[in-house]
């Protein structure tokens, strides 16, 4: 990727959802600039722009010759935007199933070749992330945030903004259940989204909903499964 602003708010918001995701939490030190800057492809400085914006927004703090930490306060005015039972399990898939089935009904449709440029190049990304959970979880996310800006609509895609920390919740958690499964691996969950794209690149829109309902319907067996299991037998309440 090239440096400039664009990175900035990418990472920006990468290390945004980590921290709402809980994968940081309040306390815990982040990675070095030097590790985060390899892990996302991008120059040092651009690391520290965006940590720099984020102590400004009152997430992080850096401690001088130790390191960056998230904030202990920094996740009380995103409490309600935690999943915190099985309910609010059910109702997010709800919404991403309505908001995503049809996002990508219309990208396959509207989808420029930026757009194509993006999705391909998160999708490489997620193919070289393989072995690497924690990194694929956030090229996961952000190619179905990719799809709704493919979309054309600026609203859908600010509406997949809103609930895109709940997202890295329920892809976090489903990815870490197909991969105990011996039906799904990293290179199969790869594979989904590779046929998504390549949907979308068709202009076949009836195949990418298609794909993307088979897809999340994946994600609400794989959670609600567990989440009832867990519920059952007493040792998790809530998801």
């Amino acid at each position: 990727m090239e440096l400039g602003k664009k990175n900035v708010e990418i990472i920006i918001e990468e290390l945004q959802r980590i921290i709402e995701s809980g994968m940081v939490k309040p306390g815990e030190k982040l990675d070095t600039i030097e590790n985060l800057a390899k892990l996302y492809r991008v120059g040092r400085s651009t690391v520290r722009e965006a940590i720099s914006h984020l102590k400004a927004c009152g997430l992080l703090d850096t401690k001088q010759g130790g390191g960056t930490y998230v904030r202990t306060r920094a996740l009380e005015s995103m409490a309600a935007r935690q999943i915190r039972d099985r309910e609010d399990l059910a109702r997010l898939l709800e919404v991403r199933r309505i908001l995503e089935v049809g996002s990508i009904e219309l990208a396959a449709r509207h989808r420029s070749e930026a757009d194509l440029d993006e999705l391909s190049r998160i999708v490489r990304h997620m193919e070289d992330a393989i072995g690497n959970e924690e990194i694929s979880q956030v090229h996961d996310v952000n190619f179905h945030l990719a799809v709704a800006k493919a979309t054309q609509n600026p609203l859908l895609g600010q509406m997949m903004e809103s609930i895109s920390a709940m997202m890295m919740r329920t892809i976090r958690d489903s990815r870490s259940l197909w991969l105990f499964s011996e039906q799904e691996s990293a290179r199969r969950l790869f594979q989904e989204h590779q046929q998504m794209l390549q949907a979308i690149r068709d202009r076949d829109s009836g195949k990418a909903a298609e794909l993307m309902a088979i897809h999340l319907t994946k994600v609400g067996n794989s959670l609600i499964g567990a989440a009832d299991e867990q519920g059952a037998d007493g040792t998790r309440q809530g998801f």
